[in-house]
């Protein structure tokens, strides 16, 4: 197959009229002997809001990892706002690399740099990179990463440095550097594993009130089945890297977290199917 082109504008248009921004089909993916990852069939719809559950070990990562185009498909296609990521030449990936941001769970801030410099460096990816290696921003990008650092409230810290920030502040900088990006797509993985309930909350909920603002698509792998119900329009569940579950989040109830997060090997564990438990 011919490697994917730049993305287009009437291909952006197509993606924002509601064809899906994220498709598999017949995807495996296979480390060794051991089939980490078993999906026939999963589309997700701009501006959805969907959290991703399972146990540790599930795929969810490595499905995160598909999508950012880091992983290629063992078998099968995965298709991101119409293209395969890991077949797209090195322009066509830079381009494509603006449209999906990455929150990891690490925050993966640069150390040296302030709050600000941070946030900007979401913009690399619309700045020529000669510039961007001297530091060179143009004046609007300055003034969108301020306007950015006051939405995730951290004005007041805009010329702090990283290696200074506590995790929800480090947090909150990871986020407002994502929607420096742009981009169509949020992908968050494990993104409050690191910090204590209540600033998990009030992390989720920013990012909710941001996505729900731009109405871009957000994808988050979360281990909280309460906030994944609180904050998701739609819930999948993995269990030995196969979708064991795929509806609304009001439909997630309480006995349906209990059995997905059930050790594999359990008497009890099955598939579980929307009719499964009442």
């Amino acid at each position: 197959m011919a490697p994917s082109s730049t993305p287009t504008n009437s291909e952006s248009d197509s993606v924002r009229a509601g064809t899906p921004v994220v498709e598999f089909r017949d995807v495996h993916v296979v480390f060794g002997n051991v089939c980490v990852l078993d999906i026939e069939k999963l589309s997700i719809l701009p501006g959805e809001r969907v959290f991703i559950l399972g146990r540790s070990g599930s795929g969810k990562t490595t499905l995160a990892r598909l999508i950012k185009g880091r992983l290629a498909p063992s078998t099968g296609e995965v298709r991101v706002m119409g293209h395969t990521p890991n077949e797209l030449v090195s322009s066509g990936r830079r381009a494509f690399g603006r449209r999906v941001a990455m929150i990891d769970q690490e925050f993966h801030l640069v150390p040296r740099l302030t709050v600000g410099g941070n946030i900007l460096t979401g913009a690399l990816g619309r700045v020529p990179i000669l510039r961007s290696l001297i530091g060179w921003f143009p004046r609007a990008e300055l003034a969108r990463a301020e306007e950015i650092a006051e939405e995730v409230e951290m004005s007041s810290q805009l010329n702090q440095r990283a290696d200074s920030l506590s995790g929800g502040q480090r947090q909150r900088t990871g986020i407002g550097r994502a929607l420096m990006q742009e981009a169509e797509i949020i992908l968050a993985d494990e993104p409050i594993s690191n910090l204590d309930p209540e600033l998990a909350e009030d992390a989720l909920e920013l990012l909710d009130e941001c996505v729900r603002r731009r109405g871009v698509s957000l994808i988050v792998n979360l281990h909280q089945p309460a906030l994944a119900r609180r904050f998701a329009s739609r819930i999948i569940g993995l269990s030995a890297g196969k979708i064991v579950y795929d509806g609304p989040a009001a439909e997630f109830t309480e006995d349906r977290a209990q059995f997905l997060y059930q050790a594999p090997g359990d008497p009890e564990v099955v598939e579980l199917k929307s009719e499964d438990i009442s």
